[in-house]
């Protein structure tokens, strides 16, 4: 083999297992992603502008989420906590659902809902979204 040709073979090969390194490493992120719970829906939904307190924050997760390890914590604006009853499931005992009833009807502004979940394999995942109560 010339010598110019073995001089490339140690930087092709390094770079091939970049490559190949970086493609993994993209696979098992995204295996990951599959595997943990997501957010699918929440009510009030993220940027909604609503004209009345809503009576509790709902979230539904792409699988069953275990309720121990799991919460729902409602910020306001002026980013003080504002009290949200004990979690719950929703009216049809669904285990991919959290419910978490406002306890005092919310004054116009915006709030923060940041939320916990864990599915069985009890991998925790993190989210906030926001939403408006606009004064009537």
């Amino acid at each position: 083999m010339p010598k110019t040709l073995r001089s490339l073979r140690l930087p092709f090969v390094a770079l091939l297992g970049a490559i190949l390194l970086a493609a993994a490493g993209a696979q098992s992120a995204d295996a990951a992603a599959r595997f943990h719970t997501r957010l699918l829906k929440s009510s009030p939904a993220k940027d909604t502008v609503l004209t009345a307190s809503p009576a509790a924050i709902e979230l539904t997760f792409s699988e069953s989420v275990e309720m121990s390890v799991s919460k729902i914590q409602l910020v306001g604006a002026d980013q003080k906590p504002v009290a949200v009853a004990a979690l719950t499931r929703d009216a049809k005992g669904s285990a991919a659902t959290l419910v978490a009833r406002i306890t005092t009807p919310l004054a116009a502004g915006t709030y923060t809902v940041n939320w916990t979940a864990a599915s069985a394999d009890g991998h925790a995942v993190k989210g906030a979204y926001s939403f408006t109560v606009r004064a009537q």
